[in-house]
């Protein structure tokens, strides 16, 4: 065929494409800074300001997509920050709105997400004991013994929903090929009560351990050597500063392993470690107790690296605050009643400073229960209370409760 008829084919849709072609290349070109080739794609972690110290998020954190206007200037950017205002935030899932605070010369022209969805929960403490995931086998000839934690129990802090599994804290340790004891610093991670392991809501930390840290003593003997974990007993004289009072008195370990000819061990059931004296004391005090002061029977040692320590703990006393215009609910109402509104009370509460320092109106829940109760005012009504760990409540006074025939029901009766 030749060539002029193919280019003569179809010459009118031909014509039509080339005109289109020109006219979007103009209103291409004509495009200035908004163009969507004149934008900038940008992410950012979102940021939180204002979190409540007693709040933890819980649920996974979207990155934030933000397109910024190619005029800005670039040296800028860098300071751009996505945020969630949790001012007041409590427990529970909410919608937050995004924030973009933006430095001078930097154009947001839009967003992505506008809201993010947060699960937030409470913040508690938990004590826990520490555990070992052994691998491995001592030497041929040699066996292992019973593993020394030091300190043998953490306090851990995070969600509530989440601490609800946690039931201790795991160290790694390893006993292949070894001939002697062996003492080693292991960081601690965490299971559930299922041994399943529990991650941190990338990238917001869920459990803190403190300390974050366990020293083992692994201890390990030739076979035929007999050895028995015995407890650690102690006891104080004194009182401390003014103000201050001893929350606990702990040895570090808890227990520890001897070693030596089976009868004789059979003899000790623990060991006295004396007397601590806390007389003046201000804060939290470690105490080393020297292995020579402890008495133990001929024939009878430590097992080797085998470190002994007191640990007091020492903090304000507890307080007592009042705590004003507290709601009172009503459960339980029957059916076929109502009931007026009960007045706000005060109530006083008892607990640490640090801890009533981060307590709020609404961490105190009040309520009646209202079931089986018929129509009726009934006086000095028992108030119900729920309150955080760590708080005791000291009194609340009982209130009125004033019981009525709904307004269908009246109706109902009238007829």
């Amino acid at each position: 065929m030749p060539i002029r008829d193919i280019l003569r084919r179809n010459l009118g849709y031909k014509v039509i494409s080339l005109v289109l072609a020109i006219v979007f290349w103009v209103w291409l070109t004509s495009q200035n800074n908004s163009s969507i080739f004149s934008k900038n794609i940008d992410t950012r972690q979102l940021v939180f300001y204002n979190q409540p110290s007693n709040i933890g998020i819980i649920s996974p954190v979207p990155t934030i997509t933000i397109r910024i206007d190619s005029s800005s200037q670039e040296s800028s950017v860098k300071d751009l920050v996505a945020y969630v205002d949790l001012k007041d935030a409590v427990a529970g899932e909410s919608t937050y709105d995004v924030q973009i605070n933006a430095p001078e010369g930097i154009k947001v022209e839009e967003i992505s997400p506008k809201t993010v969805t947060l699960k937030l929960d409470r913040l508690e403490d938990k004590i826990v004991k520490v555990q070992a995931n052994v691998k491995g086998e001592p030497a041929s000839g040699y066996e292992a013994g019973e593993l020394l934690f030091t300190p043998s129990v953490v306090n851990v802090r995070g969600p509530a929903s989440v601490l609800a599994n946690l039931t201790s804290v795991t160290v790694d340790v390893e006993f292949t090929d070894l001939t002697e004891s062996k003492s080693v610093v292991r960081p601690v991670y965490f299971t559930d009560n299922q041994n399943a392991g529990i991650f941190d809501a990338n990238p917001y930390p869920t459990l803190q351990a403190f300390p974050d840290t366990v020293e083992v003593i692994m201890p390990v003997y030739a076979k035929g050597t007999a050895s028995k974990t015995v407890p650690l007993r102690v006891v104080t004289k004194g009182t401390p500063a003014d103000g201050m009072e001893v929350r606990l008195v702990t040895p570090l370990p808890s227990q520890v392993q001897l070693v030596g000819k089976e009868e004789e061990l059979k003899a000790v059931e623990y060991l006295n470690l004396g007397t601590v004296d806390i007389s003046g004391i201000t804060s939290t005090k470690t105490i080393n107790v020297s292995l020579n002061s402890i008495v133990l029977p001929k024939g009878v040692s430590f097992s080797k690296g085998t470190k002994i320590s007191v640990m007091v703990y020492v903090g304000a006393k507890a307080e007592n605050e009042i705590l004003k215009a507290i709601p009172v609910g009503i459960k339980n109402i029957p059916d076929g009643l109502t009931a007026d509104n009960i007045q706000p009370i005060d109530v006083t509460v008892s607990g640490y400073p640090d801890i009533l320092k981060a307590l709020k109106q609404e961490d105190i829940s009040c309520w009646i229960d209202a079931k089986g109760l018929k129509e009726g005012t009934y006086s000095d009504v028992l108030v119900l209370w729920e309150v955080p760990s760590g708080v005791t409540m000291v009194s609340i006074p009982k209130v009125q409760l004033v019981l009525k025939a709904s307004t269908a029901t009246s109706g109902d009766n009238k007829e």
